[in-house]
């Protein structure tokens, strides 16, 4: 099975359906450079420092014009003795205020421990702010059943995906190490298992993953053989038009093609995973 020669995984699902050529781009890039301080005593400094980036990620949205209901979301909650992961996905915010914010550099400018033994870290933020002019449209959900938060390598992995309305479907997987598109799965030395890029997922129509019916299942696997357990995180965004992407499979590259999207094609939804070495 192809997927044997693929690292640990995880995924981003990202359904598209109905979009008008050239809105994706409509929104505002707004370059920022913030700073954030954060102190205390019970945290390691790894914590601290990502607490001074949350504190910069949301000084950059005052200074971006938008400052009311800044709420900065921590979807790796999952993740939290996996550090590395949390580098590489701390930028992924989300607001309620129709922006969204890319880190693309962190500068630590100030460490040190008070008179009263709190760590004080001031780091400083170069980001992209996309700020959307778009509500979110509350009648694009989706459903996802059968997907566990633990896996063992090599364990199946199947379940099944329901959209509220018509759409289209790709999935990244992406680790600390790696990223690939998952669907529309596409290559040239095994294109029996190639899924169809231009299949619509119809609405409230519950479909059954693996697609095609040549790949029986996709399954976890861990590469590095000094760890006993690897961090996927699974990543579900329904739109409402078949959005290529045309990219390099990087964290940074699918970040900005989700940001790009109007907040009223979309819906971004995120699964921990956690696979355990089998014994």
């Amino acid at each position: 099975m192809i997927w044997s020669k693929i690292n640990s995984f995880l995924f981003l699902v990202v359904l598209c359906s109905f979009w008008t050529p050239g809105k994706i781009f409509s929104q505002k890039e707004i370059a920022v450079t913030a700073t954030g301080t954060y102190e205390a005593r019970d945290l390691t400094l790894e914590e601290v420092k990502n607490k001074a980036i949350d504190e910069a990620k949301k000084n950059a949205m005052v200074q971006a014009g938008i400052a009311e209901n800044v709420q900065v979301s921590d979807f790796l909650y999952t993740f939290e003795d996996d550090e590395k992961f949390k580098e590489i996905f701390q930028s992924f915010v989300s607001t309620e205020t129709g922006a969204e914010i890319m880190v693309e550099d962190v500068e630590e400018i100030k460490r040190d421990i008070n008179e009263f033994g709190n760590i004080l870290i001031e780091v400083e933020i170069s980001a992209v702010i996309y700020k959307h002019d778009d509500k979110k449209d509350p009648s694009l959900v989706v459903k996802v059943d059968g997907i566990r938060e633990y896996y063992v390598e090599n364990d199946p992995l199947d379940f099944s995906f329901t959209p509220s309305k018509d759409g289209y479907l790709k999935i990244f997987n992406v680790t600390d190490a790696t990223a690939f598109i998952l669907y529309p799965y596409n290559d040239q030395a095994y294109s029996y298992m190639n899924d169809d890029p231009e299949r619509i997922f119809r609405k409230n129509e519950k479909v059954r993953f693996p697609v095609n019916q040549n790949m029986e299942f996709y399954y976890f696997g861990i590469d590095n053989e000094s760890k006993d357990k690897e961090y996927n995180l699974l990543i579900f965004v329904f739109t409402k038009e078949n959005i290529p992407f045309m990219e390099d499979v990087k964290v940074n590259n699918i970040m900005q093609w989700i940001y790009q999207i109007p907040l009223d094609e979309r819906i971004v939804e995120q699964y921990g995973i956690v696979v355990n070495r089998k014994k």
